[in-house]
């Protein structure tokens, strides 16, 4: 009895290889689930998160495996950056705010974790996982659009989304869901100019994907979108034509003409933010009122650079940046606080808060991961597209939150990653299919009614 009890106890303290390369297969798969959740429900992905962690302590040889993931420097710049956030909460004075900003960049740490496990042979399951994630939340958009489901769902008080039938964004906010899929619609762009997609089915489904995603987001009012999309055409085409300047210029234009002709003359919310766009800068000129979406990032930006001057090499601390702004602010814009809550512009948010030398290494982060060279060109340029994206969207909107910063580190993580681990990897089946949807569904579940709002 004492023996068998010895035996047990054994086994759970010391696992063998091949269990640690069952783990390693599994966390793998579950890092597929994390990524189609992106799009979808950041509760259900957080604890998809846990039980690939659980399974990280469980498979042992910690130290072994993290060598793995300091072996990638990308992963040294993303913990450097993280560094510089937690020594800039040792001077700031709102200690809450701080923590509100910390809690998202901890996501800066996953890439040492993701990078101790992830097998090369993952990182376009991964890619394609978020694409469907995508996918799935703009077909869930057309249906509300039509009104054939209802524009909210609930499963008992726990929310599955919220949104309305003229702005149908269900799993993200407007601004998000549309820079989701403007990532989408150019990562497929680029894929069929490469002929990266051979099956000409799937080259169907991606141009059906592409055009109708495009449609959506002219449904949708996130303008950030729009620009991130028309930015990354001009990329794509550059990155596939780059040594045909003409080709390169007709193809790029073409497509940006005719997505901005159709956007401003059949989408009644682009004519619309554009519209608005137009009047907001009429205010600021005219009447000097900073009280409006772009007059809100213009002043905020302007506090900002206040701030910075008078605390250039340090910044404020971590979570002060709000709190200097309403200082500066509230004989002129007292109502600036009370509208926003982060001054609307990344790299301004950086610079003051961690100085000079916290916003030179997000620079750096960001330069490194843009050189970073791979042996498939088509995975650089990948990275090129994902990261060229974020810089976009940094500037007039936000990083650091629970899906701008896990798409960067899980897209990123998964085209850097350069390990093949002796794990038995087999092409994907309808069987396959099948149990990730399963395993998505049941997360989805644990994400909507464990995680109440």
């Amino acid at each position: 009895m004492e023996e068998n009890k010895l035996s047990i106890t054994y086994k759970i303290i010391n696992i063998s290889k091949e269990v640690q390369d069952k783990i390693t297969l599994w966390m793998n798969h579950l890092l597929v689930v994390y990524a189609f959740l992106i799009p979808i429900n950041g509760k259900a992905k957080t604890s998809v998160f846990f039980c690939i962690l659980l399974l990280f302590l469980y498979r042992r040889n910690y130290i072994e495996y993290l060598k793995i993931s300091f072996k990638n420097d990308v992963v040294k710049y993303f913990l450097l950056l993280y560094l510089v956030f937690v020594i800039g909460m040792f001077y700031t004075d709102d200690i809450s705010s701080g923590n509100a900003f910390m809690d998202k960049a901890k996501q800066l740490l996953f890439p040492l974790l993701f990078l101790s496990f992830l097998d090369i042979r993952f990182s376009f399951r991964i890619l394609n996982a978020f694409i469907i994630g995508v996918f799935v939340s703009e077909v869930v958009s057309y249906l509300i659009h039509f009104e054939i489901i209802p524009p909210q769902l609930y499963i008992g008080t726990g929310k599955i989304y919220k949104t309305v039938v003229e702005d149908p964004s269900p799993f993200l906010n407007h601004i998000k869901h549309n820079i989701a899929l403007a990532i989408v619609i150019s990562i497929l762009i680029y894929k069929l100019l490469v002929k990266d997609i051979e099956n000409i089915y799937l080259k169907i489904l991606s141009l059906i994907f592409i055009m109708t995603a495009f449609i959506n987001m002219s449904l949708i009012g996130g303008r950030t979108g729009y620009i991130v999309l028309f930015i990354l055409i001009f990329l794509v085409s550059f990155l596939v034509y780059k040594d045909k300047l003409k080709k390169f210029m007709f193809i790029s234009l073409s497509i940006f003409i005719i997505m901005f002709v159709y956007m401003y003359n059949f989408s009644e919310q682009f004519s619309n933010r554009i519209n608005h766009a137009k009047k907001d800068i009429e205010k600021i000129i005219e009447q000097k009122n900073y009280n409006s979406s772009l007059g809100l990032r213009i002043i905020g930006s302007y506090y900002s650079l206040e701030i910075i001057k008078d605390n250039f090499f340090l910044g404020v601390g971590t979570g002060d940046v709000m709190k200097e702004i309403g200082e500066l602010s509230k004989k002129e814009h007292p109502y600036i606080v009370k509208s926003i809550k982060s001054p609307h512009n990344v790299y301004l948010q950086v610079f003051a808060q961690v100085g000079f030398i916290g916003f030179s290494l997000m620079i750096l982060m960001f330069y490194k991961i843009l050189r970073y060279k791979t042996n498939d060109k088509n995975k650089d340029d990948m990275i090129k597209i994902i990261t060229i994206a974020s810089l976009i969207f940094m500037l007039p909107g936000n990083f650091f939150d629970f899906f701008e910063l896990s798409m960067f580190v899980t897209m990123i993580s998964a085209m850097v990653c350069n390990n093949n681990f002796n794990i038995n990897i087999k092409d994907i089946n309808y069987k396959d299919i099948l149990i990730y949807t399963l395993i998505c569904f049941i997360f989805l579940v644990i994400g909507v009614t464990k995680w109440r709002n």
